[in-house]
C-alpha cells in the first residue's frame, strides 16, 4: 500500500506538483483496481 507521501515523492521527481486532495484520488483509484 503506497501512502500520499511516498506518492507525493515520486510525482516532485517527475516534475509534478500534486496536492494532497490529487494523490488521494490515484490512490484511491490504484485501489479500487485491485
Amino acid at each position: 500500500q503506497i501512502t500520499t507521501k511516498e506518492l507525493g515523492t515520486v510525482m516532485r521527481s517527475l516534475g509534478q506538483n500534486p496536492s494532497e486532495s490529487e494523490l488521494q484520488d490515484m490512490i484511491n483509484e490504484v485501489d479500487a483496481d485491485n
